[in-house]
């Protein structure tokens, strides 16, 4: 049995619930999926449902992903259940398999559309009342253990983290003023590839001159000028585990203005690196680089949050941002990306991935960054 079905169990018996299903991914707020479901059986099927009580562990597949699920999931510890037909048929058999008729079975919200669940209402209204089990919402259990990364989480987002910084290095080492946009984001696609990940882990953002001023920009096909700010922002995808990198550079030399707000950031992500620590809560931590932002007078041009956690999902817990609630700890695997964004002229933004360890920030990600002279 695996650590993780250990603790989801645990917290099942704490929670007062008899079971807990996890459906198919959704769509989040940040546009990605939602991977408990291979967080916590690892299958990476696109289709298929997870059903845990304290003695089960069941992944419920239709015929495609019978052999894969068999393949990813039984080392966790998980028990095949073949699917085929309505879900009105075969639910109720998956329901008394886990032994919970007339049980508690708890729901987890971040995987379960509305109308998903109106569906799940109305097949467990099919079975007899005295047997029906009790629909009722989860805490956010899987998500809690999500914010903390064990050996093997470790490992592979070291791999994603390695394979972004590599292509990242390559591809600076040959922009050259003309390239618009989106052929260097096109250039990272490939070179992502070439390192040996999936993919991206998500749509990389490529903004030159003004451009550089909005933090979420879309590549254009527009030239980038020499000596103007260049903000790439990218992810590389590996074993399904993402990394997330910002750099911002120039194509030949920078001019006083751009070394003046690079230095800021710079000071100010260091500032942060340093100071974060386990214990800490998110809106702390984001205090450490918004507060030498603002000592140079730029407060208002940095309104984003410091960072967020990165895993299965480029965008998970933690939140460091001024109203996080969250808490840092031991084990934790998120960014801390500060940055200055100026109308008219472009912005700056410097990003790492860092985990706490022993306490404090061990940078993961080490592509190509300028440093200032002094430092």
């Amino acid at each position: 049995m695996s650590d993780r079905l250990v603790r989801i169990r645990t917290a099942l018996s704490e929670a007062g619930l008899d079971g807990l299903l996890i459906s198919s991914p959704v769509d989040d707020v940040f546009g990605k999926h939602s991977q408990n479901r291979q967080y916590v059986s690892g299958f990476t099927g696109s289709a298929g449902l997870v059903l845990l009580t304290d003695r089960k562990a069941l992944i419920a597949v239709d015929s495609r992903y019978t052999e894969q699920a068999e393949r990813e999931c039984s080392a966790r510890g998980f028990t095949v259940f073949p699917t085929a037909g309505r879900r009105s048929e075969w639910l109720p058999r998956l329901v008394a398999e886990a032994g919970l008729f007339g049980k508690k079975l708890g729901l987890s919200r971040a995987d379960l559309s509305y109308g998903a669940f109106v569906e799940l209402s109305v097949t467990t209204g099919s079975i007899p009342a005295e047997a029906r089990p009790e629909l009722v919402p989860a805490p956010p259990i899987v998500e809690s253990l999500r914010k903390h990364k064990d050996a093997e989480e470790l490992a592979l987002l070291e791999g994603a983290i390695s394979a972004g910084d590599l292509a990242f290095n390559s591809v600076e080492a040959h922009l050259r003023a003309g390239q618009t946009e989106s052929e260097i984001a096109d250039d990272i696609e490939r070179a992502v590839r070439q390192q040996g990940a999936e993919g991206l882990s998500f749509s990389t953002i490529v903004a030159g001159g003004p451009w550089a001023a909005l933090p979420h920009a879309t590549p254009r096909d527009e030239p980038v000028a020499a000596g103007a700010p260049l903000v790439i922002d990218m992810g590389a995808q590996y074993r399904g585990y993402c990394s997330d990198l910002t750099r911002t550079v120039t194509i030949g030399a920078a001019d006083a203005k751009f070394r003046e707000i690079y230095e800021i950031v710079f000071e100010a992500q260091r500032a942060a690196i340093e100071g974060v620590e386990a214990g800490m809560p998110g809106s702390v931590a984001h205090q450490l680089a918004a507060a030498v932002i603002a000592a140079h007078g730029y407060g208002d041009h940095f309104g984003h949050g410091l960072g967020h956690g990165v895993g299965l999902e480029v965008h998970e817990a933690p939140y460091l941002g001024p109203t996080s609630e969250d808490t840092l700890d031991e084990g934790m695997v998120f960014t801390i990306e500060p940055g200055i964004y100026i109308s008219g002229w472009g912005g700056v933004r410097i990003e790492d991935v860092v985990v706490l360890e022993n306490g404090h920030a061990r940078v993961l990600s080490h592509a190509n960054k300028i440093v200032p002279a002094g430092d």
